[in-house]
C-alpha cells in the first residue's frame, strides 16, 4: 500500500496524549473499508475478544466525516461502561478528519454520541 503521511496525521496526536497514548486499538477479524495505521497500534481480534471490556485496548470502528456513524448492532456490544473509537474518513475521497472517541454508559443499549476526546488529522 502507497504511504499517505497526510491520512495519519490523527497518530501523532493520539501517542502523544497522556490520556489515551498508551492504549491500543482492536478491530474485528472482519472487512474493514480501507484505512492507514501504525499497525503497532491495532490488534486483529475476533468477536470474543472485540466485546471484552478492556483498559488498555478501545474498540475499532471507521464511519464517515459526515456524520454517519458505524453500526453497532453487534449482538453484546452494549455489555457495560466502555470507550470506542471511531476513525471518521470519507469513504469517497479518502479524506480522514480523525479519531473520536466515545464513552458508553454502562445501562446504554444504542449508541448516545457522548464524545470524550478527539485526536484531529491535523499536521504536527
Amino acid at each position: 500500500m502507497e504511504d499517505r503521511p497526510w491520512t495519519k496525521y490523527w497518530i501523532h496526536h493520539w501517542k502523544n496524549d497522556p490520556i489515551f497514548g498508551n492504549k491500543r486499538f482492536k478491530k474485528l477479524d472482519r472487512v474493514y473499508p480501507s484505512f492507514d495505521i501504525d499497525e503497532s497500534l491495532i490488534d486483529t481480534v475476533n468477536m470474543d475478544e472485540f466485546l471484552k471490556i478492556e483498559e488498555d485496548r478501545i474498540p475499532f470502528f471507521i464511519g464517515s466525516q459526515f456524520g454517519i456513524a458505524p453500526g453497532f448492532e453487534i449482538a453484546g456490544f452494549f455489555n457495560g461502561e466502555k470507550v470506542v473509537a471511531i476513525l471518521k474518513k470519507s469513504l469517497m475521497s479518502g479524506m480522514v478528519v480523525g479519531l473520536f472517541l466515545y464513552k458508553i454508559g454502562a445501562d446504554e443499549t444504542k449508541f448516545s454520541n457522548n464524545e470524550i476526546a478527539r485526536f484531529e488529522n491535523k499536521e504536527p
